[in-house]
């Protein structure tokens, strides 16, 4: 049967929340704190409130920004709806994206092998990291999430969001049969070194993200801008974080895990990073509506990171652990690894109001250069004394 697509398509009030800016940049920034301090800092440092702190925020980027591929996904689809985009499109859409971010995702892995000098073997460029499961996620919202007949989908993310939490600690750290490619089987899961991401349970959070987005948009058409929504929103996620803690205080061991890492797939790790993500969120709605009604044109660097989390992403991991800081890495004291990371930050944040302000007339200026280049060898033959013989 053929799919049907809304017709005529409604006009949409403006799909804009700002403060997913907002939390991309927390996101970024919780990034750069999670790789810096994990290859600089002297593991004989680690420990006491601040290691805790760092421990705790290094735990935050990657579920942020699996979440907000969700959240950006339901802004998408809310402008495509507007646009009378239909369904089938949307979804062609989607998976293009999926597979192009998985193409970045091999390509930053085959870099990162050369610029190491091959160490490992070339099974590392197929090692299933953050950014594969970025374009998993986005597959997974193409597969689970796409509007129906000109509504969005809150049921079927949802389940799935419930099926990778529930079995994530059973199919994440599973062992696949040999004669299932490794590189494909730890997309599911499976072991390091190759799966560090796998969609059982990662892939919860872009469904879970996306049915939370589409929430938030209707919230904010609302007569109070979704105050009350993020004030919800922020209280669930206190009530979260807050209940996985009681919970653990009474008995740590309520469910029974063979390890840390497999601890980590349960879903009591989901709802207590959720709750995190929650308040994060409330907060930024908060501060990014008190910010804008007294400096609307104010430069903001948490949305100014946000603006180009890829790029940071690319450069700053190399930095972290590329040859180049090899004298420093395990070696940093608390205070010394903090300077760096400051001077990390500066450095991105520098990088990015380059990409964001400058990128696009620097290329212009490299191309009038080339053209240049490529023009005087025929100015020059233009110019040679002809033969009056000829």
């Amino acid at each position: 049967m053929t799919e049907l697509s809304p017709s005529p398509a409604r006009p949409r009030r403006p799909s804009r929340v700002p403060v997913i800016d907002w939390l991309r940049g927390v996101a970024v920034i919780t990034m750069i704190v999670a790789h810096s301090y994990d290859s600089w800092m002297d593991p004989s440092y680690r420990h006491g409130f601040a290691w805790e702190v760092i421990r705790h925020t290094s735990g935050v980027p990657s579920r942020l920004f699996l979440f907000l591929v969700g959240v950006s996904s339901a802004i998408g689809f809310e402008a495509a709806l507007g646009r009378g985009v239909s369904s089938a499109e949307m979804r062609r859409q989607t998976f293009r994206r999926g597979v192009g971010m998985l193409a970045l995702a091999y390509a930053f892995r085959l870099q990162e092998h050369v610029l190491a000098g091959f160490w490992g073997g070339w099974i590392q460029v197929l090692r299933v990291d953050i950014l594969n499961c970025i374009g998993a996620s986005i597959l997974l919202v193409g597969l689970f999430g796409v509007p129906r007949h000109g509504r969005p989908r809150f049921i079927l993310p949802l389940v799935a969001a419930v099926i990778f939490i529930g079995l994530g600690p059973i199919v994440g750290p599973a062992v696949f049969p040999d004669w299932i490619p490794k590189p494909l089987s730890s997309y599911v899961g499976g072991q390091r070194p190759l799966a560090w991401f796998p969609i059982f349970p990662w892939g919860a959070w872009a469904p879970f993200g996306l049915v939370v987005g589409q929430l938030w948009l209707r919230a904010v058409r609302g007569p109070d801008g979704g105050r009350r929504a993020f004030l919800i929103t922020g209280a669930l996620g206190a009530l979260s974080s807050a209940t996985v803690l009681v919970v653990r205080a009474i008995n740590p061991e309520v469910i029974r895990y063979p390890s840390e890492l497999v601890a980590q797939m349960g879903p009591g790790s989901f709802f207590f990073r959720g709750g995190v993500v929650f308040m994060l969120a409330c907060a930024g709605f908060f501060a990014t509506r008190w910010l804008d009604a007294r400096r609307p044109l104010r430069f903001s660097v948490l949305n100014q990171l946000g603006q180009t989390s890829l790029l940071i992403y690319w450069v700053h991991v190399e930095i972290c652990y590329g040859y180049g800081t090899r004298f420093m890495q395990k070696k940093l004291s608390l205070a010394a690894a903090t300077i760096a990371f400051i001077m990390l930050t500066t450095a991105m944040l520098a990088l990015s109001m380059w990409k964001t302000r400058h990128y696009a007339a620097t290329v212009a200026a490299v191309r009038v250069w080339f053209d240049r280049k490529r023009a005087r060898p025929a100015e020059r033959q233009d110019a040679r004394p002809r033969d009056p013989k000829a």
